[in-house]
């Protein structure tokens, strides 16, 4: 069985490739290499619904709700803090997202807010990412005992199957990375 910290951390390196994939595209456009709308709009549906609302989820209402309760308060202020990132994000997704509206116009007040968002976006949740994964999820895996893990996996897998429309949650949106990937090497 996957302790639930590794589901957690593999499902990172795939938000880490799309957070590279940001990154490059941010590099491109300060350039004055316009990226395609559709790009923006493809990867801010994979940051919204996989990383906010699905991973984000199993984070926040799962893994740190059972902790909160048994650690008695004692890491509320770490998880407040990760809690708070994830809503520095969610508020990052929707300016991109509004930037979106008059991006492809070339409107330079659009550009300058999508170069803007980005690179808060992506330089916040890859620290976000770090600190969950070297700090935050060591102490969360000798805090959790084994009935615990088993009992976070099965609600993990409870809340797949709920997503679960098109095949696996995971997978599907490995796919969206890798055509993420396909469409920044044939702009």
């Amino acid at each position: 069985m996957m302790i639930v910290t590794q589901i957690l951390t593999t499902e990172h390196q795939l938000i880490l490739k799309v957070l590279n994939l940001l990154k490059k595209s941010r590099e491109e456009l300060e350039n004055g290499r316009m990226i395609s709308g559709l790009f923006y709009e493809k990867a801010m549906n994979f940051c919204s619904e996989f990383a906010d609302q699905f991973h984000h989820f199993k984070e926040e209402f799962l893994l740190f709700g059972l902790l909160s309760y048994k650690k008695k308060g004692a890491l509320d202020s770490v998880m407040g803090t990760l809690r708070y990132q994830h809503e520095s994000c969610r508020h990052c997704i929707a300016k991109i997202r509004q930037a979106l509206n008059k991006y492809e116009e070339n409107d330079e007040m659009a550009i300058t807010l999508l170069l803007e968002s980005l690179a808060v976006y992506v330089s916040l949740l890859r620290r976000h990412i770090y600190l969950e994964d070297q700090i935050f999820f060591p102490m969360a895996e000798k805090a959790l005992s084994i009935d615990e893990k088993k009992s976070l996996a099965e609600q993990f897998a409870n809340e797949e199957n709920r997503n679960d429309l098109k095949g696996s949650v995971f997978e599907r949106n490995q796919i969206i990375a890798d055509e993420l990937v396909q469409m920044m090497k044939f702009r």
